[in-house]
């Protein structure tokens, strides 16, 4: 009889320590939480170098073939505004706007683009362009100084038109034949010659030979030891 009793005495105290040990669980629970997902996630630290920059795509440039044997308008002429174009020549210290027209009224005001002129792209448009040598700021007036390796340029539509000097040659004044397209894709200037006189026509041209973007471009005077290169002062 003690001996059952004693077994059942066991058995009780067994259950007892249970029941305590369910009771305690929770307890033990919200005393050593475990992290979540969010608190590891939070814990990860941010990265601050940003992303780079895709690189801009190459300038979308037009290609024309134009005749070459007369002169005509183009649409895209015909819908040109006045300071559309920028002429720069780093060696004749020339950045201007150019003028709708080679009239008197526009002329007076800088560097004029003839009604006959194609816009720039590849192929073989002829950019040509009139400016004064002697009066109204002459901003051709060095345009005989220009030589092999000088860099001219036109600004247009966000692009840089990279034209090198071919060559100069002088003509008679009727002669419209400097500014016909031809066979490259060409820049053209034309001024009176001698100065002072409207006998003949100093004729300059330059062939493109590449386009890029305008954004940071430095306009280099010209390829060959730019260093030594002497540089006219633009008159006033």
């Amino acid at each position: 009889m003690r001996k059952k009793a004693w077994g059942w005495a066991v058995v009780a105290a067994g259950c007892m320590l249970l029941t305590a040990g369910c009771l305690l669980l929770p307890w033990w629970e919200r005393q050593t939480p475990v992290p979540s997902s969010s608190s590891q996630a939070e814990s990860v630290p941010v990265s601050l170098v940003s992303e780079p920059e895709p690189e801009p795509e190459p300038p979308k440039v037009e290609y024309y073939e134009y005749p070459t044997d007369q002169l005509f308008i183009t649409n895209g002429r015909m819908e040109y505004q006045g300071g559309d174009l920028r002429l720069v020549i780093p060696v004749l210290s020339l950045d201007l706007p150019v003028e709708n027209g080679v009239d008197e009224v526009s002329l007076n005001k800088g560097p004029g683009l003839y009604d006959y002129a194609q816009l720039p792209g590849w192929g073989n448009p002829n950019v040509s362009i009139a400016g004064h040598r002697d009066i109204h700021g002459s901003p051709f007036y060095y345009i005989d100084k220009l030589t092999d390796g000088d860099y001219l340029y036109l600004v247009w539509q966000e692009k840089v038109y990279i034209y090198t000097y071919q060559q100069t040659k002088i003509v008679k004044a009727n002669d419209w034949s400097p500014i016909y397209s031809g066979e490259e894709s060409l820049l053209t200037l034309t001024s009176c010659d001698p100065i002072g006189t409207s006998w003949n026509r100093i004729i300059v041209t330059g062939v493109l030979t590449d386009v890029v973007w305008e954004k940071n471009f430095d306009f280099p005077a010209c390829k060959n030891h730019p260093e030594q290169r002497e540089i006219w002062p633009r008159l006033e």
